[in-house]
């Protein structure tokens, strides 16, 4: 038998831009507004809080651009919590699973079924009363090869798992 390894050009691979990714919950993105709300608040108070014991902190200019940054930078961090989560989602193919998430630095993984070793759905209690769920995929390749998929319903996560799950046992046989 003679060794082929045939180049094929690059035009004739189909684009990334063709899938359709299907949209994470809508509780996700409401989940990752409060937890960055959640923390900016944390934040002031524990500022306050300091400054109950060293007064200076309220000091009429230092308080002013302590809060003015304050409403600044939370009001970003927030937007980008709103706005990050129209640019993550996921997509179930014949043979793979992808997933696509960044708002600035863009992020599109793909894994082969037939590198999956095991799925698994994780729950926080946050989770469960959004009614979330993340899909674990662990890969062959290790951890710098697994994928997390957050954002997802229960019965979503389920039927991904089952789909994955048989498939890779599926092709196992084969």
């Amino acid at each position: 038998m003679d060794f082929e390894n045939n180049q094929l050009p690059s035009q004739h691979l189909p684009s990334i831009d063709d899938i359709q990714f299907e949209s994470l919950e809508l509780n996700y993105q409401k989940v990752s507004i409060y937890f960055t709300a959640f923390f900016f608040i944390a934040a002031i108070i524990i500022y306050l809080g300091i400054g109950i014991f060293v007064e200076e902190l309220f000091a009429s200019p230092l308080i002013w651009i302590v809060v003015g940054g304050w409403i600044l930078v939370a009001s970003f961090f927030i937007f980008l919590s709103y706005k990050s989560y129209f640019y993550e989602g996921f997509a179930l193919r014949q043979k793979d699973v992808v997933y696509k998430s960044g708002m600035w630095f863009r992020s599109t993984i793909i894994v082969p079924f037939n590198r999956v070793q095991h799925c698994e759905i994780n729950q926080g209690p946050i989770d469960r009363y959004f009614g979330l769920s993340e899909l674990s995929l662990f890969t062959a390749g290790g951890s710098s090869s697994d994928l997390n998929i957050p954002g997802l319903s229960q019965e979503t996560a389920a039927k991904l798992k089952q789909f994955i799950t048989n498939k890779v046992a599926h092709d196992e046989e084969e």
